[in-house]
Formats: structure tokens, C-alpha cells, sequence
């Protein structure tokens, strides 16, 4: 990664792929920007493998060009935002839809102590025809609302292309996406990392190609809200998780000794059918929630700030599953036992049955799912040692 020139304040980076028609006006703007700011900067094109020539084009528009290893619009700009030598980074597309000299006040806000400008095309202009409906009325708002609501963050557009951020606060987000959910990402481990996000009022134009947009409305979508998911596992499956075992599990406790009334409402072993698979639900749920955290930190999703994962026991957690399980078929030996010294008739036992049958299946649960943790964690760890 480049280190920050401290005579360059600010580097302009434009990821692009077969951009010919556009990429010099986006140059020419970003050219602007630094001009308005006064101050030393670069315009780096991140080249994600043009075949129509746009690298010859930007080198010519006055930008610096370097080459993304992989194809994808994160790679694209994780390759340029390291390559850039400023101290404060600004990006935005090479299809000339965002204006680069309303960055100048994302750039101020950098300057006094921001450490991420986001840009919001919702609070500012957008032209006639330049967002789909379905962007800017659903699938934008349902994402930054999932933003706002699991990560604390008070933007209105979580999808706006254009940013300014120092090199520092990239630094410590430890950005990893390949795709267009690195725009997520990037928001995502900005609150988890405690930096300071401020938002800015910015238009939007009418994309003038003559050409399909890289994006992907639904393929694009699911992996923005994959990925918010991924980040919240207290929401998607720990507080569910909890919810649905302490609930059920307590039902199936006490329907286990005989009938309940709860309010009026009068519950029997019939119930108990019903307490037991939820009560599994929400077992499983838990595990995923440790499945969840071991994976975001394999790939790296986790950022620089994460506190290092507490240490996962597998002979504890075999020990616990098997005398769960032990349990279980202790209380179904004693309901043979009686029901063949009651002279092998009808098995009435349903309660002790259920009861047996829900230790049974917590103990597979946890054996199971201890097994597979403890596999991911010796592959997970083998593969860190290997990159080292």
C-alpha cells in the first residue's frame, strides 16, 4: 500500500472498466475539485481490464493509471485507494453522474475532523431519469434503513458512489469487498470502528453511455443486504436465538410436569409438539451467530479495530451435548422401564417422551454444531498460517 505524500492533500479515485465515452469528462471534473481546493492532488484511474481503450484516454485526460489484479467495482477501488498517495481520498464513478467538484465541501469536512463524508444523492438533485424508481424508492431506503437501525448510523443514502475519507480511516476499516457491496462495507465497519460519518447533499445526472450500467438491480441488492446480515448476527440470529430458546424452552419445562394456565389460556401436552421444534430453531440459531462471527473474521470483515475472539473449547462443549443427550436417553430407559413393568400396554408417557426427545436433540445439536465450529476454526487457522 502506498503511504500518504505529505505534500498531496488529496487523491481523486475513479474506478473504471470500458469507460471511453466518459472517463476524460469525469477526469476533467475531478481536475476541478482539486483546483477548488487548492491544494496538491492526483486523479488515480483504477483499470479493471478496458478493452475500448479508456486507459490511453485518462492517461491523456491527466490522470494516473493503475491496473485492478481482479474484476469486480471493490477490487477496482481497493486497488486505486491503495495506490493513492493522498493524504485524504475522494471516489466516485467514471460515468460522469456525479459531479467531483461537490466533493469540495465532503473534502472540508475531512479536513475539520471527519473521517468519512458520505455524499447523499436522496437530500440533494437528482435529474429526471437518472436513478431507477426501484433504486430510489425501495431498494435504496430498505438498506439504509437496515443500516441505520443495526448500526447506529444517521445517513439517508447508503448507496451514493461519491465519498471522501481520510487514508487513516481506510486504514482502519480493513476493507475487503470485491463487489458492489464494498459500498456497505465501507459504512458498515465505519460505525463498528467508532469513526466519524457526516453526510453532504450531492447531485446526481443522467447517465449519457449508450450502454448498459455495470449494475445489477437484484444480483447487486441481495449482496448489499448479504452482507448487511452478515454484520448483524445480534439481530438475524443471537436475539432470536435467545427469544425462541428461553420461551419455548421454559414452556416445554413446565408442560413437562403437567398442565399449565397462563392468563386464561389453558396449555397441555399438546403444546409440547409445537414448544420443540421452535425451542430447536432457536438453539440452532445461536450456533449460526458463532458460525457467523468465526467467518467474518477468516475473511477479514471483522476490521482493524475487532477485539480478538474468545477462545472456542470443543472438548466443553462435546462434554456438555453428550450428558445433555445422556439425559435424554436416561429419561426414555425409565419410560420402557415402566411402561414394561406396567405389562407393555398403551404409552401414555407423552410429557416424560417429549421431555426426553427435546434433551436428545439438544445434545446432537450441540455436539454437531461444536464438531463443525471446531473444523472451520483448525481450517480457518491453517489457511492464516499459510498467507503468512
Amino acid at each position: 500500500m502506498e503511504t500518504p505524500d505529505t505534500n498531496l492533500e488529496l487523491s481523486v479515485v475513479i474506478p473504471c472498466l470500458n469507460e471511453s465515452a466518459t472517463i476524460a469528462q469525469a477526469i476533467g471534473l475531478a481536475r476541478e475539485l482539486i483546483t477548488a481546493l487548492g491544494a496538491p492532488g492526483e486523479v488515480v484511474v483504477s483499470d479493471n481490464g478496458s478493452t475500448d481503450g479508456s486507459q490511453a484516454l485518462a492517461e491523456a485526460a491527466g490522470a494516473r493509471v493503475v491496473a485492478a489484479d481482479r474484476r469486480g467495482y471493490g477490487f477496482a477501488l481497493l486497488s486505486g485507494i491503495r495506490a493513492a498517495k493522498g493524504r485524504i481520498i475522494v471516489m466516485g464513478d467514471a460515468d460522469a453522474t456525479y459531479d467531483f467538484r461537490e466533493a469540495l465541501e465532503m473534502v472540508r469536512a475531512v479536513q475539520q475532523g471527519a473521517d468519512l463524508a458520505m455524499g447523499s444523492r436522496l437530500r440533494g438533485n437528482i435529474e429526471p431519469g437518472a436513478m431507477p424508481t426501484l433504486h430510489r424508492y425501495l431498494g435504496t431506503p430498505v438498506l439504509t434503513w437496515l443500516i441505520r437501525l443495526f448500526f447506529g448510523l444517521r445517513i439517508t443514502d447508503c448507496n451514493c458512489g461519491m465519498r471522501a475519507f481520510s487514508k487513516q480511516a481506510f486504514e482502519k476499516m480493513g476493507l475487503v469487498s470485491g463487489g458492489m457491496e464494498f459500498a456497505s462495507e465501507m459504512l458498515i465497519k465505519a460505525a463498528l470502528c467508532n469513526l466519524k460519518v457526516v453526510e453532504i447533499p450531492c447531485s446526481l445526472r443522467v447517465d449519457t453511455r449508450d450502454r448498459k450500467p455495470h449494475l445489477n438491480t437484484w444480483r447487486d441488492g441481495w449482496r448489499h443486504l448479504r452482507f448487511i446480515l452478515l454484520f448483524a448476527p445480534h439481530i438475524v440470529f443471537t436475539a432470536p436465538g435467545w427469544i425462541l430458546s428461553v420461551v419455548f424452552g421454559l414452556m416445554i419445562l413446565m408442560l413437562s410436569l403437567g398442565p399449565v394456565t397462563i392468563g386464561g389460556m389453558h396449555l397441555d401436552y399438546h403444546h409440547l409438539f409445537y414448544a420443540v421444534p421452535f425451542f430447536c430453531i432457536g438453539l440452532q440459531l445461536l450456533w449460526f451467530s458463532a458460525f457467523a462471527a468465526k467467518f467474518r473474521r477468516f475473511v477479514g470483515l471483522s476490521g482493524q479495530e475487532a477485539a480478538p475472539p474468545a477462545k472456542f473449547h470443543l472438548e466443553r462443549w462435546l462434554i456438555l451435548g453428550l450428558l445433555v443427550g445422556a439425559a435424554g436417553v436416561g429419561v426414555f430407559a425409565s419410560v420402557l422401564v415402566n411402561w414394561w413393568a406396567a405389562g407393555r400396554g398403551e404409552l401414555l408417557a407423552i410429557r416424560s417422551s417429549v421431555f426426553a426427545l427435546t434433551l436428545v436433540l439438544s445434545g446432537f445439536l450441540t455436539v454437531m454444531n461444536a464438531l463443525m465450529l471446531s473444523m472451520l476454526e483448525l481450517h480457518f487457522d491453517s489457511q492464516a498460517t499459510l498467507r503468512e
